[in-house]
C-alpha cells in the first residue's frame, strides 16, 4: 500500500511539473490574473496556505455546527484541499487536513487512512506533525494496519526519547482515543518508557 501511495504522489508531481509556467522575470508582474491560471511556486504555495487555513477553520468548530451547514462547509474545504494537493502533493499539512476533514464526516472512509499514510510518506521525520498524526491514528481504524502501527509507534518513541516537551500530546491523544487506540498507546508507552504509563492513564 505504501508503494502504491508513493506511486500516486510521484505521478501527480510529474503531471503538475509538466504544466508549470516559467515565473516572470519581473516580480511586479506576478499578479492575481497570472497566478490564477499558472500554477507557479508562488501561486501554488499561496493557494495551499489558503486551503489549509480554510480546512483548519472548518475542522475546529465542526462538531458544533448544524449537520447540513457542516456538510456543505466540509465539501467545499475537501474540494479545495484536493485541488491544492494536485499542485502541491508533497505538502504533509494538506494531507493531514484532508484526513481530518474526512475523519469528521466518516471515520471509516479509506481516504482517512490513505491521507494519514501520505502525511507520513512525504514528511516522515517532521516533528511538528507527530502529535497530530498520533491523535488522528488512535481515534479510528488506521491502527488495524500493521504498517501504520509501526509508523505511529515510531512517532511515540521519538517523543518519549527525544522530545519530552511533547509528552502532553500523548496524554491528550489518549483521552480522545478509541478503545483500540488506548490499548495501543498503553502498550507502546510501556515498551518504550514504562515510567510514563501512569501519567498517560491520568
Amino acid at each position: 500500500m505504501t508503494v502504491g501511495s508513493y506511486a500516486i504522489v510521484s505521478a501527480v508531481a510529474e503531471v503538475t511539473a509538466l504544466g508549470r509556467t516559467t515565473s516572470p522575470a519581473d516580480a511586479a508582474k506576478i499578479g492575481a490574473r497570472w497566478t490564477e491560471y499558472a500554477p507557479s511556486p508562488f501561486g501554488s504555495e499561496l493557494e495551499s496556505n489558503h486551503a489549509l487555513i480554510a480546512a483548519l477553520q472548518t475542522i475546529e468548530p465542526g462538531r458544533q455546527r448544524p449537520t447540513v451547514l457542516r456538510s456543505t462547509t466540509h465539501t467545499d474545504s475537501i474540494s479545495r484541499v484536493r485541488r491544492s494537493l494536485s499542485i502541491s502533493p508533497y505538502n504533509p499539512e494538506l494531507w493531514l487536513a484532508l484526513g481530518l476533514l474526512q475523519l469528521q464526516r466518516d471515520p471509516h472512509d479509506p481516504v482517512v487512512v490513505e491521507a494519514l499514510k501520505m502525511a507520513y510518506l512525504v514528511a516522515p521525520n517532521d516533528a511538528r506533525l507527530m502529535p497530530a498524526r498520533i491523535d488522528m491514528a488512535v481515534r479510528f481504524d488506521a491502527l488495524a494496519l500493521p504498517d501504520v502501527k509501526d509508523l505511529v509507534r515510531n512517532d511515540i518513541r521519538l517523543i518519549l526519547i527525544r522530545r519530552p516537551e511533547s509528552k502532553s500530546a500523548l496524554v491528550s491523544a489518549y483521552r480522545r482515543a478509541s478503545k483500540l487506540g488506548k490499548a495501543f498507546l498503553e502498550d507502546a508507552v510501556e515498551s518504550i518508557d514504562s515510567s510514563f504509563l501512569a501519567t498517560l492513564r491520568g
